[in-house]
């Protein structure tokens, strides 16, 4: 087997992986209509925590595929991006943060990245997607940052 189609079947295995968390069926996360392996997601809450190993284990997916098999997840990206910066963003809210200018501007630019990759094809979405994949990264590692410094005693 090649390279891309084993991150492409470890990418469904993950997300599979997902909807095995409650034994009762759910209906799946809002947005994503019936896609495989979404179900279950509901019930995950919105806690970024609990969806950051998820989300990184998605991104190292995405990266290994090529450009023609990475359009075919963006639908599914597109849902499992919205509902971590939901998360991250109801995590601020609850601790009573207020976005700092670079979190605004590097979470505008991922949500343009979502916006724009359906329509790139070949080698302009492969740049685009490695960059946004980055972006999401650093969004995750400013997040954890933000949260550990919140938590830690004055």
């Amino acid at each position: 087997m090649n390279r891309t189609l084993i991150a492409g079947l470890t990418a469904a295995l993950v997300v599979a992986a997902c909807g095995k968390k409650e034994a009762a069926p759910q209906q799946a996360m809002p947005g994503t209509g019936n896609m495989p392996g979404m179900t279950g997601m509901r019930g995950m809450g919105m806690r970024s925590d609990s969806l950051m190993p998820m989300m990184r284990a998605h991104l190292d997916s995405l990266a290994a595929l090529s450009p023609q098999f990475a359009a075919g997840m963006l639908s599914m990206h597109e849902a499992m991006a919205s509902r971590m910066l939901d998360a991250m963003g109801a995590d601020m809210t609850s601790m009573g943060m207020k976005p700092a200018p670079a979190w605004a501007a590097l979470t505008d630019s991922i949500k343009q990245d979502l916006a724009d990759l359906p329509a790139l094809s070949g080698h302009a979405l492969d740049a685009r997607l490695k960059a946004h994949m980055g972006r999401m990264r650093r969004l995750m590692a400013m997040h954890e940052g933000m949260m550990q410094r919140m938590k830690r005693p004055a």
